[in-house]
């Protein structure tokens, strides 16, 4: 068994840095490819005036080993408290959920939920809590929970429970409302919501970009098609001039969201392709918005909304709380591609609950950043532990490739960045073809 010597990575977020990195330190030369001209993937960088913010996921919780572990590798940082902190209205009241503080958030737990639904809720955190594994899809807790996935999340909790409690989470970490999700997969909210957050002090679009010192990254380059051939595996290549190339590598990752990887790999296997295709993703659109003064209060940092186009408002940071970020989805909020006086006019609308909820007097804007996703949530499937011994079944055939992103481990910062190191260790350990390009 050889270790490949010259490797692609398709994809520069998390499961494409993580990827490339552990490949690097086993001594391959890699060529990481993205098609955006930065890395990060749905972090989503971008600048608000003099400084970087993220417009997806930024929070990094203790319980993340991998990735942290992943980045003292680039170098490291320090980090600063941030914790779950959300609070939404329950009965007229402003409820709280803080991961910082156990009796306050046991206490808005028994505000928010049927008392019938508390036993089974515990019993899930307590599993969760007992085994690493358990939060990541297909997961022993995860295949068990998923025989009763014949019924949406919805179904299995009563209606007090799903409102208040289920609702902010599963839209929050997939997009989907409860009656979209499934009981299988809800030990992956449950493992982010036991968590506590913390941001990192150095930004992580510089620890991120320090891969660039390991490997050759290939900016503004989209892969149209992959072939294997004897010895390796060719991708068709276009850069930003339009120029179209072919390069022979002796592997590949995919490290892509599903949705992506689906029509690159349906040319080696349409079947593999088709289980892709069936995974699902729900769209979101951010607002990053800079005002005069603090909007949140240090004890409420942000809540979560119903019925309506923005389902979370946030501070920014513990501290930075006069820059809130505004999260549009679940199904009021899937706006399609929204010019950006459109979402400002939503972010209008949303300030004025903001006020309405907290007592705060309206606040000057001074900058704001706006992306949308049209696929940004994994919101997965039912029975998904069936569904990715499948899609390893499939898979196996397609030697020299691997495969890596949201939708095998789960959401998180810390599912993707073990999925890309997976898809490393699968090609470190499987045999180079004869006559790999060397």
């Amino acid at each position: 068994m050889t270790t490949p010597e010259r490797v692609a990575v398709v994809g520069a977020g998390v499961s494409g840095i993580a990827a490339a990195l552990a490949l690097h330190r086993a001594g391959c030369t890699v060529e990481l490819v993205e098609r955006d001209d930065r890395i990060g993937g749905r972090l989503g960088f971008a600048e608000l005036d003099d400084r970087e913010v993220l417009l997806g996921g930024k929070n990094i919780g203790r319980g993340y080993t991998r990735f942290r572990a992943m980045l003292d590798l680039l170098g490291g940082t320090g980090y600063e408290p941030f914790g779950i902190n959300t609070s939404r209205m329950v009965a007229g009241r402003l409820v709280g959920l803080d991961s910082d503080n156990r009796t306050e958030a046991i206490n808005g737990i028994l505000r928010m939920c049927d008392w019938r639904d508390l036993t089974k809720l515990d019993r899930i955190a307590r599993k969760v809590r007992a085994a690493d594994t358990a939060r990541f899809l297909g997961s022993d807790l995860a295949r068990s929970l998923a025989r009763h996935d014949d019924r949406p999340l919805s179904e299995h909790f009563g209606k007090r429970t799903t409102d208040n409690f289920l609702r902010p989470i599963t839209v929050r970490m997939n997009g989907a409302e409860p009656d979209e999700a499934y009981y299988g997969n809800f030990p992956t909210n449950m493992g982010m919501l036991l968590d506590k957050f913390d941001q990192p002090i150095v930004g992580l679009s510089a620890l991120l970009s320090r891969i660039a010192d390991l490997v050759e990254i290939r900016y503004r380059t989209r892969v149209t098609g992959i072939s294997r051939v004897q010895g390796g595996v060719v991708l068709d290549l276009v850069d930003a001039g339009g120029r179209a190339t072919q390069t022979r590598y002796d592997a590949v990752a995919v490290c892509t969201p599903a949705y992506a990887a689906a029509p690159l790999l349906a040319p080696l296997s349409e079947a593999l392709a088709g289980l892709l295709r069936a995974v699902r993703y729900f769209p979101a659109t951010v607002a990053v918005v800079r005002y005069v003064h603090d909007v949140f209060a240090a004890d409420v940092r942000a809540i979560a909304l119903d019925d309506q186009p923005c389902s979370n408002a946030g501070s920014y940071g513990k501290d930075t709380r006069n820059i809130v970020r505004y999260t549009f989805s679940g199904k009021h909020g899937r706006l399609g591609d929204t010019a950006e006086a459109d979402v400002l006019d939503l972010v209008t609308d949303t300030e004025q609950q903001l006020r309405s909820h907290l007592g705060v007097v309206r606040q000057p804007r001074t900058a704001a950043a706006i992306r949308h996703w049209p696929q940004a949530y994994c919101g997965y499937l039912p029975h998904y532990g069936d569904f990715l011994d499948t899609l390893a079944a499939t898979a196996t055939p397609l030697t020299g490739i691997a495969l890596a992103g949201d939708y095998l481990l789960g959401t998180s910062l810390e599912a993707c960045c073990r999925s890309g190191e997976n898809a490393a260790a699968a090609l470190l350990s499987a045999p180079v073809p004869q006559g790999a390009n060397r």
